[in-house]
């Protein structure tokens, strides 16, 4: 069977800048995310115009959330971007999400004096014809409830473009839906077809903590379908939504593997995108990720995309730090832009403040003290030239982690080694509190936190994944 490459963006979140005069969509807090929208036009054109160099796959898949929040402006300016690439030469396919449309048909801009305004945006119902022509109208199949579709990428390659979305409460798929998604994997693989899917929300969390603040943004039932996928011998699905940039698996019981390949927001940090190569024949798929670090004509105060990005969103985390502890009100709005939802945000207030308050006043010494000095294997030397350095800086990196992908912490530092043997010490302090903390979904804080230091098994970024 012949290799397939295919290039997957995902949350490209596109904002016209027709929604907004001489105010700054960035600088109105609700906008103030991890999300980059005053340069998603640059940056967008810049990524479809690299994918047109030499070289580069003929197939290009946008996983959902095209525009910022449905603006109709906004959909226009990116199906306009989108038919320019197939003028190109290029194949592009596309699904819809929830930050494609608003049920009342308005969305936001901002006037001459940066106060928001109502503005024209698109209801779901218009997204079927609107991006029929990226998808749809080459499929072998349509389910018209969802606007999911196969399509024939060439006579040996499937692929599943599944809409999860089942209103703005609930992502995944029908029991009927899934019927017709059995019928069409089996009815490739009766030709010798290799299928794979794309979907809009992660099927596994991309890690223990986004299960905690935002399990109502992963597909319902997620395992139980990932391992359905597995046995029908689908064993790839593309996601993105949580903007995570990460690559999970489960195996069934009948020792089937699937993989879910999530992908970072592209005008968010990190600014990423992959390509995947597939190979049936060997059994496996070999993904590339790309960062984009220049665009032409974008300022970035003079650094790289993926520098300037990860400076926006460091001081995001440093902000929710502090209005967690010093105005819990004004932390919710910045929190839901990292998936804490606002029911969530304020049944977890009474863990989040106190742990917003403690960790604002920790100090590395400090926590050397609490758990057990020299004798946690750290001596007052090791400890002596971080004693009064505070911890913010490392909690914010490991915040930055949990979307980066790949901790990239060194090990033997006396940070990493006290951070861990502090969320152990956690544990046995927070026994007291085991049966509340159960009830928030919190296992333990240990295997909360450490896979924001260091993560065991796949690589998030470029990797080989065998099935």
């Amino acid at each position: 069977m012949k290799t397939l490459d295919v290039v997957i963006l995902t949350d490209t979140h596109y904002y016209s800048k027709k929604n907004w005069v001489d105010g700054d969509p960035y600088a109105f807090p609700p906008a103030r995310e991890q999300l980059y929208r005053r340069g998603s036009e640059e940056i967008i054109r810049h990524v479809l115009d690299s994918l047109c160099e030499e070289g580069e796959p003929e197939i290009v898949l946008i996983s959902g959330d095209l525009t910022n929040n449905g603006e109709v402006t906004s959909h226009e300016e990116m199906r306009e971007l989108l038919r320019e690439l197939k003028r190109r030469g290029k194949r592009v396919y596309v699904t819809t999400a929830t930050h494609d449309y608003r049920g009342e048909g308005v969305s936001y801009g901002f006037d001459r004096n940066n106060q928001k305004v109502d503005v024209p945006a698109f209801c779901r119902e218009d997204l079927r014809a609107f991006y029929q022509e990226f998808g749809r109208d080459e499929a072998v199949s349509v389910h018209e409830q969802t606007m999911s579709y196969a399509v024939d990428l060439t006579p040996e390659y499937r692929l599943l473009a599944l809409n999860d979305d089942r209103g703005y409460d609930h992502a995944g798929y029908t029991d009927e839906c899934f019927v017709w998604i059995r019928a069409q994997i089996l009815q490739a693989q009766e030709k010798g077809m290799f299928v794979f899917a794309m979907t809009h929300h992660p099927v596994l969390t991309p890690s223990p903590l986004y299960k905690l603040i935002a399990s109502g943004d992963l597909l319902e039932n997620g395992e139980a379908r990932a391992k359905a996928f597995a046995d029908l011998g689908v064993h790839v699905m593309l996601t993105g939504h949580s903007h995570i940039h990460n690559i999970s698996s489960v195996t069934s019981d009948k020792g089937n593997v699937f993989y879910d390949v999530s992908t970072a927001a592209l005008v968010g940090f990190p600014p990423k995108y992959r390509v995947l190569h597939f190979d049936p024949d060997a059994r496996s798929a070999a993904i590339e990720t790309r960062t984009v670090d220049h665009v032409p004509g974008l300022d970035t105060d003079g650094l790289s995309l993926s520098a300037f990005t990860e400076k926006q969103f460091l001081g995001t985390v440093s902000d929710i730090l502090t209005t967690a502890e010093t105005d819990y009100e004004a932390f919710i709005p910045l929190a839901n832009g990292f998936s804490l939802r606002e029911d969530k945000a304020r049944k977890l207030k009474w863990i989040i403040q106190p742990a917003a308050k403690m960790v604002n006043r920790l100090t590395f010494g400090k926590i050397w003290k609490l758990i057990g000095g020299k004798r946690c294997g750290i001596s007052r030397g090791e400890i002596a030239p971080i004693r009064w350095e505070k911890v913010v800086p490392f909690a914010m990196q490991m915040a930055a982690n949990l979307f980066r992908g790949d901790p990239a912490f060194d090990t033997d530092s006396v940070q990493y080694r006290l951070a861990k043997a502090f969320f152990v010490r956690l544990d046995k302090l927070s026994k007291p509190f085991a049966s509340k903390l159960k009830g928030a979904g919190i296992e333990s804080i240990s295997g909360l936190l450490l896979p924001l230091l260091h993560k065991e098994g796949l690589p998030d970024g470029d990797c080989t994944i065998t099935f």
